[in-house]
C-alpha cells in the first residue's frame, strides 16, 4: 500500500497540517499509520479521499460531528437522513433571508421616497385626497404617563423593536401613530396613541397583527421638526373646510424621514392622513 506524510497530504489536498492534526484529535480524519520511530503520520489514498468530502460538507454547513458519521457511508439511509435534516434547516434560513431582504428593500424605498420630497424645491404644500393603502402592522397602545415624554422617538422605537424581536416579526417601515383627536394632536395634549408598524406576516403570528389603512383620507407632507407640526395640521382643516369636505376629526402620521434616518429634525418628512367622510 501506497502512504503518504501528512506534508504530501497538506501539498496535495492543499489542506493546512495544523487543520489535518485537528481532525486528527477530534476522531474525524485519522492516519492509518504512525511511524514507530518517529511518530510521523501517514494517510492512505482511501484516508485522502475524505478530505474533498470534508471540504464539500462543510462547505454546506454541515457540523464536524455529523460529518464523521457521514464519512462512514455504509447506509445511504444514513447520509440521507442527514441531508433532509439539513436541507430543513437551509429551507429555514432561506425564509427568514427573504424576510431580511425584501424588508431592508422597502426601508431603502422609503429613503428614496424621503430624499425626493426633500429635494423638491420649497412650495405651497400640496394637499390632496388619496386611498390611505392598506397594511399588515403590528400594533399597541401607548399610553403617555408624563407630557415630556410625548415625543414621537419614545412613543414608538424601544417598544416596537422589543415586540419585533420577542415574536421574530420583520419591521418594514413606515412607523405609523395614530391620533383619536386632531385637536389635542396639535395641542399635544393627547394622553395615548396607537402605534403601528409594517410588519412581514407569513401567518405565524396570528393574534399579534390587524391591518390598518384602506380608506380615504386628506393627505400632505409635513417638511421639518414635529413643533411645527400643528401649522400643516391647521392647513389641512382651512383646506377641508373650504372644499366642504368633512373630516372624521382622527389622523395618522406616517413617518418617511424621521431620528432614525437622520439626527437634523429640519429634515424630517411626515405624511398626515386625515380620515374623510364625516363622524
Amino acid at each position: 500500500m501506497e502512504w503518504y506524510s501528512i506534508g504530501e497530504v497538506s501539498k496535495l489536498c492543499r489542506i493546512p497540517i495544523r487543520t489535518l492534526r485537528y481532525y486528527d484529535d477530534i476522531g474525524l480524519l485519522k492516519p492509518e499509520r504512525i511511524s514507530p520511530d518517529n511518530n510521523y503520520r501517514y494517510y492512505s489514498k482511501e484516508g485522502m479521499r475524505k478530505i474533498p468530502l470534508i471540504k464539500y460538507y462543510k462547505q454546506l454547513g454541515f457540523k464536524l460531528e455529523d460529518i464523521g458519521k457521514m464519512l462512514e457511508r455504509q447506509n445511504l439511509d444514513v447520509l440521507e437522513d442527514y441531508m433532509a435534516k439539513e436541507l430543513l434547516i437551509v429551507e429555514k434560513q432561506m425564509a427568514e433571508l427573504q424576510k431580511k431582504h425584501f424588508a431592508i428593500q422597502e426601508w431603502h424605498r422609503l429613503l428614496k421616497q424621503g430624499e425626493s420630497l426633500l429635494a423638491e424645491p420649497p412650495k405651497a404644500r400640496e394637499i390632496q385626497i388619496a386611498k390611505f393603502p392598506l397594511y399588515r402592522t403590528m400594533t399597541f397602545r401607548y399610553e403617555v404617563k408624563d407630557r415630556q415624554e410625548a415625543d414621537m422617538e419614545v412613543l414608538y422605537s424601544n417598544l416596537f423593536v422589543e415586540l419585533c424581536n420577542r415574536h421574530n416579526l420583520y419591521a418594514y417601515g413606515p412607523f405609523m401613530l395614530y391620533f383619536e383627536d386632531i385637536g389635542q394632536r396639535i395641542d399635544r395634549t393627547f394622553t395615548g396613541v396607537d402605534c403601528y408598524t409594517a410588519v412581514i406576516d407569513d401567518g405565524t403570528s396570528e393574534g399579534l397583527t390587524t391591518e390598518v389603512g384602506g380608506f380615504e383620507a386628506i393627505s400632505v407632507v409635513h417638511r421639518g421638526d414635529y413643533r411645527t407640526i400643528g401649522q400643516t395640521y391647521r392647513e389641512v382643516q382651512e383646506w377641508a373646510e373650504r372644499q366642504s369636505v368633512a373630516l372624521k376629526g382622527t389622523s395618522y402620521e406616517r413617518y418617511i424621514i424621521d431620528p432614525w434616518s437622520t439626527t437634523d429634525s429640519d429634515n424630517y418628512v411626515t405624511e398626515l392622513i386625515l380620515p374623510i367622510g364625516g363622524a
